[in-house]
């Protein structure tokens, strides 16, 4: 069991490294990070430009290493980590190789784009990894430190899938010995009436919608998904960012979302409607895979 964290300084890997020590302290488990390293040429070359690329390469993740150590023994002293440079043509390579040797529980990336308001805007190795990782996915947003994780919101479809995620957030906080809470989002589309038809018709469609939800998660008490004691929420609003805020959030926060299986290979499939409320989020994010 341990957590994977993707470590590239200045590109995220501050944000990754914070969120992978607070799992591995909140779980109790193993910190593995992973630095990948520019593959040298297998060509020799006359110029010796490959030995002169091969040394950057060293350089490159030996600095890399010092640099995550100064950071983990400023942020959280006494804490062990094992740390590997991998040497492939791309990160995603790097990490599959890593996630393929240990037995790797989460997979945690930084974000290196995002918003004034601290929402995240997932970069070329995030956005892949949302459709190809086989475990959970860890996203830290930009500017992120970790000051302990307090509680867990699932994210809930309201369908068969997302009593899947559920479970899984609710073991998942057991382990943390944190609070769970259970939240859906939505959002009136913009074109979903004519003007002419006014805003009642609107506002009843969203009534609807709510009782619906407020339905499904009564039946995730009563079939004993969760605790009578569980808080859930509704937030809705007229676009994500609005439903995201209107349930309030913590500094502790680390939002779970899962995604709906595309093939019969389990992996993570970023879906439209669980890629705008990461987009939305101000908190960590753990995608699971579908």
């Amino acid at each position: 069991m341990s957590i994977v964290v993707g470590y590239q300084p200045g590109h995220g890997g501050d944000e990754a490294l914070e969120l992978g020590a607070g799992l591995a302290v909140a779980l109790a488990t193993d910190l593995v990070l992973v630095t990948a390293t520019p593959k040298p040429w297998t060509t020799p070359s006359m110029a010796r430009v490959d030995a002169e690329f091969s040394a950057y390469s060293r350089r490159y993740g030996d600095d890399a290493e010092a640099a995550a150590h100064v950071h983990l023994s400023r942020r959280f002293p006494g804490i062990p980590a094992a740390f590997h440079q991998v040497r492939e043509r791309s990160v995603s390579k790097s990490l599959h190789k890593i996630l393929g040797e240990h037995d790797a529980d989460i997979l945690v990336l930084g974000t290196s784009h995002g918003t004034d308001d601290g929402r995240m805007s997932l970069g070329a190795t995030t956005g892949r990894f949302t459709h190809s990782s086989a475990v959970p996915l860890a996203l830290a947003p930009k500017g992120y430190t970790c000051t302990g994780i307090s509680r867990l919101t699932c994210a809930y479809s309201g369908d068969e899938h997302g009593v899947d995620v559920v479970l899984a957030t609710g073991e998942l906080a057991q382990q943390m010995s944190v609070p769970l809470r259970v939240a859906t989002f939505g959002v009136r589309p913009a074109d979903m009436f004519p003007p002419e038809v006014g805003l009642d018709a609107e506002r009843t469609v969203m009534e609807a919608w709510k009782e619906q939800m407020a339905a499904s998660m009564n039946a995730l008490v009563a079939d004993h998904i969760i605790g009578p004691a569980t808080t859930t929420t509704i937030g809705t609003g007229g676009d994500w960012d609005t439903a995201f805020d209107a349930i309030g959030w913590t500094d502790g926060d680390l939002l779970t979302i899962g995604t709906t299986p595309r093939d019969p290979i389990k992996r993570v499939f970023l879906g439209s409607r669980a890629a705008k409320i990461v987009a939305a989020s101000t908190v960590p994010a753990i995608v699971f895979p579908g």
